[in-house]
Protein backbone atom coordinates (compact mmCIF):
# COMPACT_ATOMS: atom_id res chain seq x y z
CA UNK A 1 0.00 0.00 0.00
CA UNK A 2 1.53 3.39 -1.42
CA UNK A 3 0.71 6.24 1.22
CA UNK A 4 1.55 9.56 0.20
CA UNK A 5 3.56 11.10 3.22
CA UNK A 6 3.21 14.53 1.33
CA UNK A 7 -0.58 15.05 2.42
CA UNK A 8 0.21 14.85 6.51
CA UNK A 9 -0.62 18.72 7.30
CA UNK A 10 -3.57 18.25 9.89
CA UNK A 11 -4.84 21.51 9.75
CA UNK A 12 -6.63 23.76 12.18
CA UNK A 13 -9.89 22.84 11.08
CA UNK A 14 -10.93 21.35 14.61
CA UNK A 15 -11.59 22.08 18.09
CA UNK A 16 -9.09 21.16 20.92
CA UNK A 17 -10.23 19.34 23.87
CA UNK A 18 -10.37 22.35 26.26
CA UNK A 19 -12.33 24.40 23.18
CA UNK A 20 -14.75 20.98 22.92
CA UNK A 21 -15.43 21.19 26.38
CA UNK A 22 -16.33 24.83 26.37
CA UNK A 23 -18.37 24.62 23.57
CA UNK A 24 -20.62 21.92 25.33
CA UNK A 25 -20.94 22.99 28.96
CA UNK A 26 -22.16 26.09 27.25
CA UNK A 27 -24.79 24.75 25.60
CA UNK A 28 -25.54 22.61 28.25
CA UNK A 29 -26.29 25.57 30.34
CA UNK A 30 -28.88 27.30 27.76
CA UNK A 31 -32.44 26.69 28.60
CA UNK A 32 -33.28 27.24 25.14
CA UNK A 33 -35.08 24.89 22.74
CA UNK A 34 -32.69 25.45 19.84
CA UNK A 35 -29.69 24.85 21.89
CA UNK A 36 -31.51 21.55 23.00
CA UNK A 37 -31.43 20.53 19.41
CA UNK A 38 -28.11 22.10 18.26
CA UNK A 39 -26.60 20.04 21.39
CA UNK A 40 -27.77 16.63 19.60
CA UNK A 41 -26.60 17.75 16.20
CA UNK A 42 -23.15 18.82 16.71
CA UNK A 43 -22.55 15.95 19.29
CA UNK A 44 -23.78 13.69 16.71
CA UNK A 45 -21.09 14.87 14.10
CA UNK A 46 -18.37 14.92 16.79
CA UNK A 47 -18.76 11.62 17.68
CA UNK A 48 -19.75 9.66 15.16
CA UNK A 49 -17.42 11.78 12.62
CA UNK A 50 -20.13 12.57 10.15
CA UNK A 51 -20.40 14.90 7.12
CA UNK A 52 -22.69 18.12 7.07
CA UNK A 53 -24.87 16.50 4.39
CA UNK A 54 -25.24 13.16 6.10
CA UNK A 55 -26.33 14.75 9.35
CA UNK A 56 -29.02 16.23 7.37
CA UNK A 57 -30.16 13.19 5.46
CA UNK A 58 -30.83 11.42 9.18
CA UNK A 59 -34.30 10.27 10.05
CA UNK A 60 -35.61 9.35 13.20
CA UNK A 61 -35.95 5.37 12.54
CA UNK A 62 -32.06 5.65 11.50
CA UNK A 63 -30.88 6.43 15.78
CA UNK A 64 -34.35 5.91 17.55
CA UNK A 65 -33.56 2.76 19.70
CA UNK A 66 -30.71 2.04 18.13
CA UNK A 67 -26.53 0.93 19.07
CA UNK A 68 -25.50 1.13 15.85
CA UNK A 69 -25.49 3.91 12.85
CA UNK A 70 -26.27 2.29 9.08
CA UNK A 71 -24.83 4.79 6.74
CA UNK A 72 -26.52 3.48 3.97
CA UNK A 73 -26.86 4.91 -0.06
CA UNK A 74 -29.65 7.42 1.26
CA UNK A 75 -27.48 8.83 4.30
CA UNK A 76 -24.01 8.83 2.69
CA UNK A 77 -21.88 11.26 1.16
CA UNK A 78 -19.35 10.13 -1.63
CA UNK A 79 -21.27 6.34 -1.53
CA UNK A 80 -18.90 6.19 2.14
CA UNK A 81 -21.74 3.73 3.56
CA UNK A 82 -21.10 1.88 6.56
CA UNK A 83 -21.70 1.02 10.07
CA UNK A 84 -21.07 3.36 13.67
CA UNK A 85 -20.81 2.27 16.58
CA UNK A 86 -23.11 4.56 18.60
CA UNK A 87 -21.56 5.89 21.90
CA UNK A 88 -23.35 5.25 25.12
CA UNK A 89 -23.12 9.07 25.80
CA UNK A 90 -24.70 9.57 22.36
CA UNK A 91 -27.43 7.21 22.90
CA UNK A 92 -28.14 9.23 26.70
CA UNK A 93 -28.27 12.30 24.61
CA UNK A 94 -30.63 10.72 21.86
CA UNK A 95 -33.28 9.35 24.09
CA UNK A 96 -33.89 12.40 25.98
CA UNK A 97 -34.03 14.34 22.55
CA UNK A 98 -36.76 12.26 21.50
CA UNK A 99 -38.55 12.52 24.80
CA UNK A 100 -37.71 16.33 24.06
CA UNK A 101 -39.22 16.43 20.10
CA UNK A 102 -42.58 14.89 21.74
CA UNK A 103 -43.53 17.40 24.26
CA UNK A 104 -42.55 19.63 21.19
CA UNK A 105 -44.89 18.03 19.36
CA UNK A 106 -42.51 16.95 16.50
CA UNK A 107 -42.98 13.61 14.72
CA UNK A 108 -40.86 10.21 15.50
CA UNK A 109 -41.84 8.29 12.76
CA UNK A 110 -39.24 6.51 10.88
CA UNK A 111 -38.97 8.13 8.63
CA UNK A 112 -39.99 11.49 9.60
CA UNK A 113 -36.46 14.14 9.66
CA UNK A 114 -34.58 13.84 12.74
CA UNK A 115 -33.45 17.36 12.70
CA UNK A 116 -35.99 19.93 11.57
CA UNK A 117 -35.64 23.87 11.51
CA UNK A 118 -38.03 26.47 13.10
CA UNK A 119 -40.58 25.68 9.73
CA UNK A 120 -40.72 22.25 10.65
CA UNK A 121 -39.07 21.18 7.49
CA UNK A 122 -35.91 19.14 6.84
CA UNK A 123 -32.74 21.16 8.81
CA UNK A 124 -30.67 22.42 6.02
CA UNK A 125 -26.80 22.00 4.97
CA UNK A 126 -26.52 26.19 5.93
CA UNK A 127 -28.63 26.24 8.71
CA UNK A 128 -26.13 23.69 10.11
CA UNK A 129 -22.76 26.19 9.06
CA UNK A 130 -24.79 29.06 10.80
CA UNK A 131 -25.45 27.09 14.08
CA UNK A 132 -21.91 26.29 14.69
CA UNK A 133 -20.57 29.55 13.87
CA UNK A 134 -23.47 31.35 16.09
CA UNK A 135 -22.77 28.81 19.27
CA UNK A 136 -18.68 29.11 19.04
CA UNK A 137 -19.31 32.85 18.85
CA UNK A 138 -21.29 32.92 21.79
CA UNK A 139 -19.65 29.87 23.89
CA UNK A 140 -16.60 32.58 23.50
CA UNK A 141 -14.44 30.57 21.37
CA UNK A 142 -12.56 32.54 18.79
CA UNK A 143 -10.81 29.96 16.63
CA UNK A 144 -12.87 29.24 13.49
CA UNK A 145 -13.84 25.46 12.77
CA UNK A 146 -16.35 24.95 10.31
CA UNK A 147 -19.27 22.17 10.68
CA UNK A 148 -16.90 19.99 9.07
CA UNK A 149 -14.08 20.23 11.63
CA UNK A 150 -15.93 18.27 13.77
CA UNK A 151 -15.65 15.40 11.78
CA UNK A 152 -11.40 16.76 11.67
CA UNK A 153 -11.94 16.94 15.62
CA UNK A 154 -13.11 13.33 15.77
CA UNK A 155 -10.00 11.72 13.84
CA UNK A 156 -7.61 13.88 15.98
CA UNK A 157 -8.94 12.79 18.73
CA UNK A 158 -8.33 8.53 17.59
CA UNK A 159 -4.80 9.53 15.78
CA UNK A 160 -3.39 12.13 17.85
CA UNK A 161 -4.12 10.99 21.13
CA UNK A 162 -2.15 7.78 20.62
CA UNK A 163 0.92 8.95 19.41
CA UNK A 164 2.78 7.57 22.33
CA UNK A 165 1.78 4.06 21.11
CA UNK A 166 4.51 1.69 19.01
CA UNK A 167 4.49 1.81 15.49
CA UNK A 168 2.22 -0.79 15.22
CA UNK A 169 -0.50 0.39 17.57
CA UNK A 170 0.00 3.87 15.71
CA UNK A 171 -0.82 2.10 12.31
CA UNK A 172 -3.89 -0.04 13.77
CA UNK A 173 -5.07 3.63 14.73
CA UNK A 174 -4.76 5.33 12.13
CA UNK A 175 -6.72 1.97 10.28
CA UNK A 176 -9.52 3.04 12.65
CA UNK A 177 -9.76 6.46 12.11
CA UNK A 178 -9.76 5.69 8.51
CA UNK A 179 -12.94 3.26 9.15
CA UNK A 180 -14.56 5.50 11.41
CA UNK A 181 -13.89 8.62 8.78
CA UNK A 182 -15.25 5.92 5.80
CA UNK A 183 -11.84 7.31 3.81
CA UNK A 184 -11.66 5.17 0.80
CA UNK A 185 -7.82 5.27 1.12
CA UNK A 186 -5.27 5.90 3.75
CA UNK A 187 -4.13 9.06 1.97
CA UNK A 188 -7.21 10.51 3.12
CA UNK A 189 -7.13 10.27 6.51
CA UNK A 190 -3.10 10.52 6.58
CA UNK A 191 -3.94 14.57 6.51
CA UNK A 192 -4.91 14.11 10.44
CA UNK A 193 -0.88 12.76 11.42
CA UNK A 194 0.74 16.04 10.85
CA UNK A 195 1.52 18.67 13.96
CA UNK A 196 -1.53 19.70 15.79
CA UNK A 197 -2.20 22.99 17.34
CA UNK A 198 -1.44 22.14 20.53
CA UNK A 199 2.62 20.86 19.29
CA UNK A 200 2.94 23.84 17.47
CA UNK A 201 1.90 25.75 20.89
CA UNK A 202 3.90 23.39 22.76
CA UNK A 203 7.63 24.53 20.87
CA UNK A 204 6.77 28.12 20.08
CA UNK A 205 8.58 28.99 23.50
CA UNK A 206 11.46 26.37 22.45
Amino acid sequence: MNIDMTRTRAGENYLTVNEEKQLFSYLKRLNDPLAVRDLVILKIARLLGLRRVEVARLNVGDVYGQTRLVVDERIAAKGATGTLQIPVELQGLLADFFRWKRLQGQSLADDEPLFVSRNGNRISIRALNDLLTKWLHDAGISHKVTFHGLRHTKAQRIIQDDRNLTPTQQKNSLLLANRQLRHKTLNSTMIYTGPSREDMAAVAGI
